[in-house]
């Protein structure tokens, strides 16, 4: 309340007030400021609960300083996560879901545009299906990590065809698949364990 900060990273496990209960009042009050939240306690209620309540991640101690600054400066940047599907139903109802849990999203029906966001660095989590008739996720891939090497790249699919679509994107560095529908939950703490690495893709 007296001063101004650009991020805040906070325990989560605190006597008196939680990390979480003071990420709530920050939001009610800055929603912009960014919030990174760390535990050593990864199984405890509340780390559910801050993903869905719209922090930016969750760290895990003991962790790595100099990944921590990385994942901070990210932060700092204030990103965005683009959601890519032909179907704008799907995309729009992504992004309202992710929305709904305060997290800054984007629904493109057009893979170039979602390109474009990502080229001008906006983005730093693509969720992308992987059967589209104007480009096909695979490629989609290709061209976003061609711009933004550390981008997080987070692909779904609900084609026959999925499982084999789903092994050739592993194979090109994404960091997650899922099957649609879209579960809300599920996509929101994908996006934030993908947060809580330096790179956003898979070791």
């Amino acid at each position: 309340e007296k001063e101004r900060f650009d991020i805040v990273l906070s325990d989560i496990r605190m006597p008196g007030m939680s990390g979480v209960e003071m990420f709530e009042e920050i939001r009610n009050r800055h929603p912009e400021l960014p919030v990174v939240l760390m535990t050593a306690f990864t199984a405890e209620e509340n780390v559910s609960e801050a993903v869905e309540t719209g922090v930016f991640t969750v760290l895990t101690k003991p962790f790595n300083m100099d990944a921590a600054v990385t994942i901070l400066m990210r932060a700092l940047r204030l990103p965005v996560i683009v959601v890519v599907d032909d179907v704008e139903s799907v995309a729009t109802t992504a992004v309202a879901a992710l929305e709904q849990m305060n997290l800054r999203a984007i629904a493109c029906t057009d893979p170039a545009e979602a390109l474009q966001l990502v080229k001008d660095g906006k983005v730093d989590v693509c969720v992308t299906d992987l059967v589209m008739p104007a480009m096909d996720g695979l490629t989609l891939i290709e061209r976003a990590l061609a711009f933004d090497e550390k981008i997080t790249i987070i692909v779904f699919s609900g084609a026959p065809e999925a499982d084999t679509l789903m092994r050739q994107a592993a194979s090109k560095g994404v960091f997650h698949c899922l099957r649609k529908p879209l579960d809300p939950r599920t996509l929101a703490s994908t996006i934030s364990k993908a947060r809580a690495t330096t790179a956003g893709r898979r070791n």
